[in-house]
């Protein structure tokens, strides 16, 4: 009975395995865990990367301002002219100021004094006290460096004659008549030129004189004619 009591125990406990947790092989799962962690990939945390900024530079254009304005100086010599003779070699310096509108016309100014006078072939001596001039110029350029140029307007200039011996006329032109000229004008740099010219202050001007110790004691002198020629610098500024 004992026996039959004892199979039918462990019968039953062999037919209840169900109910019986199988053992856990911790160390495999060890393994697996291990292998599981070499396995994953590390992803490394994003590096930023630096946004280098090129400087941009903008090309500078240079203000090119044209230099319109100029004074200038010249020293001239002058030619006196009348109906009974003509004296040579009348000193003048002459201070100019004028503008350029542009590379072919500009306006121009002009006062002279004279330094020096001379034999009249009237008798006498003249000499140029004062002139004055307002002018359009004109002007061609014939290169980099030269240009041509006239001069055209309107001048006032006073001669002043004085005897010296019998018949030899006293008195003073101071007259204004049109006026022209023609020169050319050498550009040594940007600021700088020298002028050779020739301008006619006085064109077909009248006068009446005195002669000295002569009847009759006034003689009318006419066609009178003022001319002056020399060289001179300009500064462009």
């Amino acid at each position: 009975m004992r026996k039959v009591i004892l199979m039918a125990a462990s019968a039953s406990i062999l037919f209840a395995g169900a109910d019986i947790e199988p053992l856990v092989d911790y160390v495999e799962m060890d393994v697996q865990e291990a292998i599981v962690e070499e396995v994953k990939q590390v992803i490394p945390a994003p590096v930023p990367v630096p946004v280098v900024v090129v400087p941009v530079v903008a090309p500078v254009i240079a203000a090119i301002k044209p230099k319109n304005m100029y004074v200038g100086l010249d020293a001239l010599c002058g030619r006196f002219e009348t109906s009974s003779g003509a004296c040579s070699c009348l000193g003048d310096v002459v201070a100019k100021v004028g503008y350029n509108f542009n590379k072919y016309v500009g306006v121009e100014a002009r006062a002279g004094f004279g330094i020096t006078d001379a034999d009249h072939d009237g008798g006498g001596t003249s000499e140029l006290k004062e002139n004055y001039g307002l002018y359009l110029k004109p002007q061609l350029p014939l290169g980099d460096k030269v240009s041509l140029f006239g001069l055209l307007g309107y001048a006032k200039a006073k001669v002043e004659s004085t005897g010296g011996s019998d018949g030899s006329l006293i008195g003073t032109v101071n007259e204004a008549s049109p006026s022209f000229g023609l020169g050319l004008e050498f550009n040594i740099n940007d600021s700088w030129s020298v002028v050779a010219e020739g301008v006619r202050l006085l064109h077909g001007a009248e006068n009446t004189y005195g002669v000295l110790n002569s009847t009759p004691n006034t003689k009318l002198e006419d066609d009178i004619n003022l001319d002056t020629y020399g060289l001179g610098v300009n500064y462009k500024f």
